[in-house]
């Protein structure tokens, strides 16, 4: 493999960054909105004025030293199992938006059924390796346990590893206990469910995210803690005092991790980015959101954490070209920086707040291009070929070299829905634009859904937990 990672900040900047975090930790402390969590950090010796914990170097220091740098994922199905930090990535879709987005940019409120199908296409996807959660909300059900509902899919119709839910402490106890039964004695001895915590910014973590830091951790499943501060809004203006108090805000996450379950697999991210000015809304698709995801990855990578950047991020509301022109920079740029978990690799449309599936098949292809990129050039005496070029020689063709007769049908990519055809091939073929060949390869892959095995006893069981926990947050049937 070969090193094509880049840097944003030198050792220096990085040094003066930690630093500055440093400083705000120890000086101006971050808030916990949760007593129990404030109970541990006094009963750790920490320095806590009302809700406000303030945090020293050396506590960061532990922390880091009971952090894992790498570790394995699992999925019920051994083979999907997949390895995360170090060199090792994996793809995972988009998470948490609210709407449905058509091919024409109609905007309406996710469903169930949306969900079962983004679930649909993750199993059967060629790239993504993780289940991922909230693919887009399902509006249809009742709010307060539709967490359960997606559970449910996750675990039955997948078989990759998945991320677990963390709407509330309630819903991240819930998660255990279904997890429990799933996985029984590789619970907690393994991680079987990621939770994705989001600080309140600045320098604050709400009672429901640090509920859940603390469930997670005391069960020994691997948290992301990754925040969305605004630059000139939630945060300041200037990207790199920006960085500062992004750094901050995820080292007191790691922390309290670390206190609640030390050996917690923490992933160190960002969805950070700027304001568009004009409008005041969220510009994830600008180059500055690169350069804080890159200070991100340089940031992990000192702190020895595993990191959380983004996929193919657009501000476009249609599958369009901006959406793959900024999603190709936002997935070039964190595989350069050497990402580890990629969220919103697939699907992610209108700055979060949409899952576009014709632009899930879009990035498929996308991610496809640039996992080839990543792995450079294969540079050997055998694929040098000297011999062979010189018994070609001058004006002759390599179409019918044993070599290229032996490798033809895979020395190259080929694109899913991505056109390589010359105008008369394609018209032939129907001359269907991109968006109708992404609409065809989602009804061909959902049509033709295998569900992937699993235990009748145990789906029986796990039904029968479900209906409880729903009943439980007072859901009746």
């Amino acid at each position: 493999m070969p090193n094509i990672r880049q840097s944003v900040l030198s050792d220096g900047e990085l040094n003066q960054t930690h630093l500055a975090s440093m400083e705000i930790l120890s000086r101006g402390g971050v808030t916990f909105h949760h007593d129990r969590a404030l109970e541990l950090f006094r009963s750790k010796g920490f320095r806590v004025s009302g809700k406000k914990v303030y945090i020293e170097e050396k506590d960061v220091r532990n922390a880091l030293e009971t952090a894992p740098e790498r570790f394995e994922a699992i999925a019920r199905a051994p083979q999907n199992s997949r390895w995360i930090g170090g060199d090792d990535y994996v793809l995972v879709p988009t998470y948490g938006p609210p709407f449905i987005i058509e091919e024409d940019g109609t905007q309406r409120p996710g469903t169930l059924a949306d969900y079962e199908t983004a679930v649909k296409l993750n199993q059967t996807s060629p790239v993504a390796d993780i289940t991922g959660f909230k693919y887009v909300a399902a509006s249809d059900i009742a709010a307060n346990s539709a967490y359960l509902e997606m559970l449910k899919m996750s675990l039955t119709l997948t078989d990759k590893p998945i991320m677990g839910s963390t709407d509330d402490e309630e819903a991240a106890r819930d998660a255990m206990e279904i997890l429990k039964l799933v996985f029984g004695e590789k619970f907690r001895e393994k991680s079987v469910a990621i939770g994705l915590i989001n600080p309140l910014s600045p320098l604050a973590y709400a009672d429901d995210m640090a509920g859940s830091i603390m469930v997670y951790a005391e069960n020994r499943q691997p948290l992301i803690i990754l925040d969305m501060i605004l630059a000139g809004s939630s945060g300041p203006i200037q990207l790199a005092g920006l960085i500062a108090l992004m750094n901050a805000e995820l080292l007191a996450g790691l922390v309290l991790a670390q206190l609640a379950g030390p050996g917690t697999p923490v992933i160190y991210g960002t969805t950070s980015c700027p304001i568009y000015m004009k409008t005041g809304a969220a510009a994830v698709g600008n180059p500055e959101t690169l350069l804080i995801s890159g200070a991100a990855l340089d940031l992990a990578r000192f702190y020895k954490l595993p990191c959380r950047t983004g996929g193919s991020l657009t501000d476009a509301l249609a599958p369009d070209g901006q959406a793959m022109a900024e999603g190709a920079l936002s997935a070039l740029n964190s595989l350069k920086g050497g990402v580890n978990f990629v969220l919103h690799a697939f699907g992610m449309i209108g700055g979060y707040i949409g899952l576009s599936l014709e632009k899930w098949i879009m990035d498929e292809d996308l991610w496809q291009y640039a996992k080839i990129v990543s792995k450079g050039v294969s540079v050997t005496a055998a694929t040098l070929c000297p011999e062979e070029i010189i018994n070609v020689g001058s004006g002759g063709s390599y179409l019918t070299q044993p070599e290229t007769m032996k490798l033809c049908r895979e020395a190259f990519y080929s694109p899913k829905v991505f056109n390589k055809f010359d105008d008369v091939a394609w018209r032939k073929f129907g001359g269907r634009d991109l968006g109708r060949r992404c609409r065809d390869e989602i009804a061909k892959r959902v049509n033709s859904f295998q569900k992937p095995d699993i235990d009748p006893s145990l789906e029986k069981d796990l039904n029968v937990l479900i209906d409880k926990l729903k009943v439980k947050r007072g859901q009746r049937f």
